[in-house]
């Protein structure tokens, strides 16, 4: 295939290059050149702005059997997306999110892609970053679907909830494995009860290059996660076993946690409502077989022991209050604090 990837140099998209490279296709990264990517002649580069229309058209110029965009945030973005690559491209893959649902509010799990299309606009949590990106990236489905639907444009997109593994830039994972590491005791916002599944960047890069070859997937979204349903404290005793540490861990009501001023990103896999996204369509239509999660787990526990050499994660910034505020909570509740894990 000629592909065309819209970023390509970071965790995923670099990931995905990797997985299209090996399988044979011919490679176009389009980004704004500013990141160093390690694939040399294998590939070739349009620098421009994704949201310049003739640097996108430069991008499209001559077709492209598929399209993969990570860089598509909002409706403008997918408008132009349909402007550069409607009639040029076979396969136009979406890479969306999870919180095209999560944003709209809470409602029963697992959440099936239909559902979707069981809300309109809504104004439920417009202060949080999730409301945010969730909203933006309906937008952009919603255009491009419409396209789809008109016949200009075949879509395919991919709802992915946080995405671990090794490498990965956003560092959520070692916030914890930081925190284990160090000795002190965690907190667990809401007792981390809220339910959620997460995905494995492998698997991610792996079923995307086969997208465009499958014909019944125009026109679809589909979720893509692991089989497991999961907590934070799971995370958390598998991330310590893993680690060959012990780590203990204290429920804390999250009007505690907000009330003293411990801004809530300390600990990145914390919600209120849980998260769980349905994957029975994608296995059914796309033979998705995700990796199981205690196995890509480890794997990226031990990246980060045998080879992370970065320093500490932004998240434990947070530690001391974190810390602080534990303290705190149990000297408030007199000695009748439950029992840690």
């Amino acid at each position: 295939m000629k592909v065309l990837v819209l970023g390509g140099t970071r965790f995923i998209g670099r990931r995905l290059v990797e997985s299209l490279l090996k399988a044979g296709h011919r490679v176009t990264l389009f980004n704004r050149g500013r990141k160093l990517d390690p694939f040399g002649a294998r590939v070739s580069r349009v620098v421009g702005d994704r949201r310049n229309a003739s640097d996108m058209a430069r991008a499209a110029h001559g077709g492209r059997d598929a399209v993969f965009d990570f860089l598509c945030y909002d409706a403008e973005d997918a408008a132009l997306a349909v402007e550069s690559f409607a009639g040029r491209t076979a396969r136009f893959v979406l890479i969306s999110t999870g919180s095209v649902y999560w944003c709209t509010g809470d409602f029963p799990c697992p959440v099936p892609e239909e559902d979707f299309d069981r809300f309109g606009d809504f104004e439920e949590r417009p202060g949080s970053i999730e409301y945010a990106y969730g909203y933006g990236k309906r937008k952009a489905e919603e255009t491009l679907f419409a396209a789809d639907a008109a016949g200009r444009l075949p879509v395919t997109a991919c709802r992915l909830p946080i995405v671990g593994g090794e490498t990965d830039p956003s560092l959520r994972y070692i916030s914890y494995f930081r925190r284990i590491d160090d000795g002190g005791p965690l907190a667990l916002p809401g007792a981390g009860a809220a339910c959620f599944r997460h995905v494995y960047v492998d698997d991610v890069a792996d079923l995307l290059p086969r997208l465009p070859e499958i014909d019944r997937a125009a026109g679809r979204a589909y979720n893509l996660a692991c089989d497991e349903i999961l907590d934070l404290r799971t995370v958390v005793r598998l991330s310590s076993e893993f680690l060959g540490k012990k780590a203990e861990t204290v429920p804390i009501p999250f009007e505690v946690i907000d009330r003293a001023g411990l801004d809530r990103a300390f600990s990145p896999f914390s919600q209120q409502a849980s998260q769980v996204p349905r994957t029975s369509r994608a296995r059914a239509e796309l033979g998705w077989a995700p990796t199981p999660y205690a196995v890509w787990l480890e794997r990226a526990a031990r990246w980060y022991r045998d080879y992370f050499r970065a320093g500490d994660p932004p998240q434990y910034a947070h530690r001391q209050k974190e810390l602080s505020v534990i303290d705190d909570y149990r000297r408030a509740l007199r000695g009748n604090f439950p029992e840690t894990r």
